[in-house]
């Protein structure tokens, strides 16, 4: 695995460099570099892969990459190109059928390439990170200032982005994942390897590595008699493996949080303390390292997911890269050791999102399949990491407090907010995480509007001022499906003007809305955030008022909702009438679908 990092300019070497150092003081092997000078490559620095150097240079061609293509001998083969491992062939391949050729690498890569034009592209999932302005690309974001990281499925060709495609999908039965599991592990299996040992993931990956006569080792980290050291001892007993238990102290894993928070660019609590399982088990691992990543993704492994596995799954697949896979990728390569990850293989993603939406409800298929080679070991019941480890008692509370020491500061987010409770609440969620909300946009319907909200949505601009937040109004005549060509208009300001990442929204079990908002923010590059997603309305709604906020009913729509509700500002004690009246009448408590329309009184920092 490689580092990739470069300059477009003149009066950059020193920052290349710097890069360099950087990424090589992480412990890998070595970091291919490509310094661009003034459209030319330069030929004074050069980093070596094994015994190939990088970068490579072919007239005016020239290619750095960070490349993981699992099929390159077949690759080769098909193509009659001779070379001495996958990076090379990629560089050779690129030059010989151009661009597309990507479309047949089996496994991640991260490039810069150039003939002609100057390329830049990764895999589809997005394991491998690869960021960018318009003058640098890199592998890690410290690399440079004011770095943007590539969207998984577009492409940077001379500057302007290409937007992909998503996923391809495949009809699959119970066999057909089996049998590309054990394929992908089988790919990936190294001389020097260890496997991240916890829960059913981890634990048919260590079937399949035993059954394949893989010499390897596992690790299980933890505080003192954590759930899964407990767990990963059973599996280790069952079919005879070598386990490193680590157990960590307290001390030593509050004094981890900073470097995490560091490595990872986030001072997001869930992200730092599912970070820290990462961090330790690296500290103790061979050059190559399995993990169960991406399963909980694609099998429908969070509790949320049972409503709808199919969207869920896709929902959380789309965005993987940006919660998981960069986090995972930094703190393996501060480790010294490259993390490859089975369940994001393109086989068994395309194969997952085929399945029977059923087999996805609770990582059916996974146990049904474990349980063939496991017993009922499978069937044992599992916490996140961070629960399991013990290590989401570390970070002192309040936690994003805490973590801003390190990081103030994560990704640029624009908040789509009307003037109800929901966006309000959930742009107030992710600033508290640290978030930075960086502008908001706030969609300006006629009478009707199939996707946004309409009462009091006049006041917004001002009240989101007064919160120092800088507003971006878009008027839509609200005609199904076409207002969301006005919401692409709005999010591409926000994008040119205010550098956001990501989008905030409000939805709580809203298909429709959180569908639409996915696919647009795939589109455009930007990750999706709903923290209120999956909810409990009852919960949701004492929550809400014991917070701070107050909000004013501004229409009604439901059985049992009254008009002498209109107008009532709602405290602790109509949310009560509100949760009794839900349950006696079946409607959603938190008027999720649309039995009633809110508009925001109070909220921090803001009033009306």
């Amino acid at each position: 695995m490689c580092g990739i990092a470069g300059w477009f300019g003149k009066d950059a070497k020193k920052q290349v460099i710097s890069a360099l150092e950087k990424l090589a003081h992480r412990g890998r092997d070595a970091s291919g570099v490509a310094v661009i000078e003034g459209g030319a490559i330069g030929h004074n620095l050069h980093a070596t892969i094994g015994h190939v150097v990088q970068p490579f240079i072919e007239g005016d061609a020239w290619m750095v990459g960070n490349c993981e293509i699992y099929n390159w001998e077949e690759l080769s083969k098909k193509y009659k190109v001779q070379a001495r491992n996958d990076a090379e062939l990629v560089f050779k391949l690129l030059l010989k059928k151009g661009v597309k050729i990507i479309e047949e690498f089996h496994g991640p890569y991260a490039i810069a390439f150039h003939k002609e034009k100057t390329y830049l592209m990764r895999d589809p999932i997005g394991v491998f990170p690869l960021f960018y302005s318009h003058l640098a690309f890199a592998s890690e974001r410290k690399a440079f200032d004011g770095l943007r990281e590539l969207h998984p499925r577009h492409m940077l060709v001379d500057g302007e982005l290409i937007y992909g495609e998503g996923f391809t999908r495949k009809e699959a039965t119970q066999k057909d994942i089996d049998k590309a599991l054990r394929k992908s592990v089988k790919l990936r299996i190294h001389n020097d390897l260890t496997l991240f040992l916890s829960g059913i993931d981890s634990s048919l990956l260590a079937y399949y590595l035993k059954d394949e006569g893989a010499n390897f080792n596992c690790v299980s980290v933890g505080l003192k008699g954590s759930s899964d050291m407990k767990r990963a001892q059973k599996v280790a007993s069952l079919l005879k493996l070598k386990l490193k238990k680590v157990e960590v102290t307290k001390q030593n894993a509050l004094s981890a949080v900073g470097i995490v928070s560091k490595l990872i660019e986030s001072s997001d609590p869930v992200k730092v303390e599912v970070g820290m399982v990462t961090y330790f088990s690296a500290q103790n691992a061979g050059k190559v390292s399995l993990s169960g990543l991406g399963a909980d993704e694609i099998f429908g492994g969070y509790s949320r997911m049972h409503r709808s596995p199919e969207k869920e799954t896709i929902w959380a697949l789309m965005n993987v890269y940006e919660r998981s896979a960069y986090r995972d990728n930094v703190l393996g390569l501060a480790g010294g050791t490259e993390m490859r990850l089975p369940y994001l293989d393109k086989e068994v993603v395309s194969l997952s999102l085929g399945l029977e939406p059923e087999l996805k409800v609770g990582k059916k298929i996974l146990r049904n399949i474990a349980q063939n080679y496991l017993g009922d070991i499978a069937l044992l019941p599992k916490k996140a990491a961070q629960y399991g480890s013990g290590f989401s008692k570390i970070i002192p509370t309040f936690k994003t407090t805490y973590l801003s020491q390190f990081i103030p500061k994560n990704r640029k987010l624009v908040a789509l907010v009307s003037g109800g409770k929901d966006s309000w609440y959930a742009m107030h969620t992710m600033q508290n995480l640290n978030y930075e909300i960086s502008c908001a946009i706030v969609m300006m319907p006629g009478e009707g509007s199939w996707m946004f909200h309409v009462p009091g949505v006049e006041k917004v601009p001002e009240l989101l001022s007064q919160h120092g937040i800088a507003a971006i109004a878009q008027k839509t005549e609200g005609k199904k499906e076409e207002e969301l060509d006005d919401l692409q208009i709005a999010l591409r300001l926000a994008i040119e003007k205010y550098g956001v990442e990501g989008i905030v929204s409000g939805a709580i079990s809203s298909e429709y809305q959180r569908d639409r908002i996915e696919k647009i923010g795939n589109w455009l590059g930007l990750s999706c955030h709903s923290p209120l997603w999956g909810t409990e309305p009852e919960s949701y709604l004492r929550r809400l008022v014991k917070e701070g906020f107050v909000f004013k009913i501004a229409s009604v729509a439901a059985h049992g909702l009254k008009e002498s509700w209109v107008g009532k500002t709602i405290g602790k004690k109509e949310v009560e009438e509100l949760i009794k009246l839900s349950k006696k009448f079946r409607f959603n408590a938190a008027g999720e679908g649309g039995e009633y329309e809110t508009m925001i009184v109070k909220a921090p920092c803001v009033n009306i």
